[in-house]
Parts: C-alpha cells; sequence; structure tokens
C-alpha cells in the first residue's frame, strides 16, 4: 500500500497559507524512521508554485506529528528559526497539549517526540503560535472562507480545513484518511490513531457529507494526485481521483 506525504498551498486574495509542512530535511529521527535524514526539494517546489517563504502569511499544522511540522523550522548556525519568518502558526490547543504530555512522560514515538522539540517547541516559545479551537474560522468574505473542522480520532485536537468558494467546498483531511481503502472498509484505522472507533466514525461521517458530490477531499497520504471525490458505485464506496 503507498502512501505518500504533502502539503498544501491555499492562497486567497488576503492570505497565504500553508497547510502542514511535511518532514524536514537531513533531521534525526532514529533508524528505524521512514522519515530520518530526508533529503527533497521541498521549498524548491514552493517557489515552484509561486510563493517564497517569507510570502507565507499562515501556517497550519493540522496535527503536530513529525510528517506535519518538519519544515515549520530550519536549523540554522546550531538554532532552529522559522522557515516562514513572517507567519503566525496555527496549532491546535489540544493537541499541543497532548504532545507536550506525552514529551514529559517519554510516550509516543521517539521521531515525533523529537520533531516536536525541534519544529513546535521553539515556535511557541518564541510567541509565534496562536492556538486555535477546531471550529476557528481562519477568514472570510462575500466570495470565499477557510473555517476548521474538527476530525476527531487520530489523535486528540485533530482538525482539517474546510475551503469555500466559486460555489465549490473542499476539505483538507490531514490524517482522517491514510489510504483509498479506509472508503469501503471506514473502520480499518491507522496504528497512529489514538481512538480508533473515533477515527473510523469520522470516516464514515466524510462518506455521509461528501459521497456523490462535488466537493473535494484534498489528502494528506495518498499517492499522487491525492485529490479527488467520495462516489458510491452499485453500493460500493471509493475514492476518484481528480484528472
Amino acid at each position: 500500500m503507498l502512501i505518500s506525504v504533502h502539503s498544501f498551498l491555499v492562497r486567497t486574495p488576503r492570505l497565504t497559507v500553508l497547510v502542514d509542512t511535511c518532514c524536514g530535511n537531513a533531521r534525526d529521527r532514529g533508524p528505524e524512521s521512514p522519515f530520518d535524514r530526508l533529503s527533497t526539494g521541498y521549498l524548491a517546489e514552493l517557489g515552484r508554485a509561486g510563493v517564497r517563504p517569507e510570502e507565507v502569511d499562515l501556517v497550519f499544522c493540522t496535527h503536530l506529528h513529525v510528517d506535519h511540522v518538519g519544515w515549520n523550522v530550519m536549523e540554522r548556525d546550531g538554532h532552529f528559526t522559522p522557515t516562514f519568518p513572517n507567519a503566525r502558526y496555527l496549532f491546535n490547543r489540544e493537541d499541543f497539549e497532548h504532545r507536550l504530555d506525552y514529551d514529559r512522560r517519554g510516550k509516543g514515538s521517539f521521531a515525533t517526540r523529537t520533531a516536536f522539540r525541534e519544529c513546535v517547541l521553539p515556535l511557541a516559545e518564541a510567541g509565534l503560535v496562536d492556538f486555535v479551537d477546531s471550529h476557528a474560522r481562519i477568514e472570510r468574505d462575500l466570495d470565499h472562507d477557510l473555517t476548521l473542522a474538527p476530525l476527531p480520532g487520530h489523535c486528540p485536537g485533530h482538525t482539517g480545513l474546510r475551503i469555500r468558494g466559486g460555489g465549490g467546498e473542499a476539505l483538507i483531511t490531514g490524517d482522517a484518511i491514510h489510504h483509498p481503502i479506509q472508503l469501503p472498509r471506514p473502520d480499518w484505522y491507522c496504528a497512529a490513531d489514538v481512538e480508533p472507533q473515533a477515527s473510523s466514525q469520522t470516516r464514515r461521517d466524510l462518506i455521509e457529507r461528501y459521497a456523490d458530490t462535488d466537493h473535494i477531499l484534498l489528502t494528506e497520504h495518498f499517492a499522487g494526485p491525492t485529490a479527488g471525490r467520495i462516489v458510491s458505485q452499485k453500493g460500493l464506496i471509493r475514492f476518484a481521483f481528480a484528472d
């Protein structure tokens, strides 16, 4: 089963928003981690999308696991400094407190504990973080809005981003779904889900709300092209990838 790791860039007339920041490069995440000492072209890809790091206004992390926070900071002269120097960082408070507790007690994987200390805590200590709840509205005008959406189960405070505009709607799902097989089988859960029953219910809720509509799901771990719609055919639920 192939999975990948994605960020999303959302541009409105007023804001440039980066959703999740993948894994980071050359980070010690332990030899057992697939995210250990990576070498990727992340910032070059951002540049090809037409955005320089200093142009990002908001960085929103759906949750604070290792593969969603890695480019929040970069190491310069032995210190971790914000990759996006003019941005505010949006974290769910419940998720932050959960990860802080896990770090204090040495719970969870070495990779995520280390990423939390390197890529999350320095930003909070520098006063660059706005803590939000799972229903907060980021922006709204006559044509569009960006609203956070609770997607419980993967971890406490796990949150997606609902995007409305031009008569359509999209949802960045975070880790509510890891693989397309979980749509016909929503009770199949990821080993990293803290509350498997809640994560399964979240997938059932997404199916009920989005199946056979024009609404787009922007998934964070489906292999490319990653975006698509939930469709039903002869009673079977599946994911139809976007062209």
